[in-house]
């Protein structure tokens, strides 16, 4: 299951609390994440490998086209996609944008609103 959203949206932070440790750096700046980060959930009934990828962004220099590549590459070798929304904002441009980018995509897909418990 690839992990996709905007920058700064939880993935990274989603992913450690999934698995119960730290695999995937976390920070508050945008774009920590430059390559996909594989991580595997295991219950007695099955087991789930995550893929955290860097936020997928309107590059503007060659990094930022890197890090949307090997977020686009992930989405080719996985069942299932989690899209991750932070409740904290509205939805915008920049969420629209990654939508956009995963609709197409012939698999599952599901929408997770991380970042609740800062909500009111």
């Amino acid at each position: 299951m690839a992990i996709v959203g905007r920058p700064n949206v939880g993935k990274s932070t989603f992913l450690n609390r999934v698995v119960g440790q730290k695999v995937a750096i976390m920070s508050d700046k945008a774009q920590t994440t430059r390559n996909k980060i594989q991580a595997v959930y295991t219950t007695d009934e099955a087991q789930i490998v995550f893929i955290d990828t860097p936020g997928i962004h309107k590059p503007h220099n060659e990094l930022g086209e890197f890090m949307n590549k090997s977020a686009y590459q992930s989405l080719e070798e996985v069942d299932a996609i989690l899209m991750l929304v932070n409740a904290e904002e509205p939805i915008g441009p920049g969420d629209k944008f990654v939508f956009e980018k995963i609709k197409n995509y012939k698999t599952r897909k599901f929408l997770g609103v991380n970042k609740i418990d800062k909500v009111s």
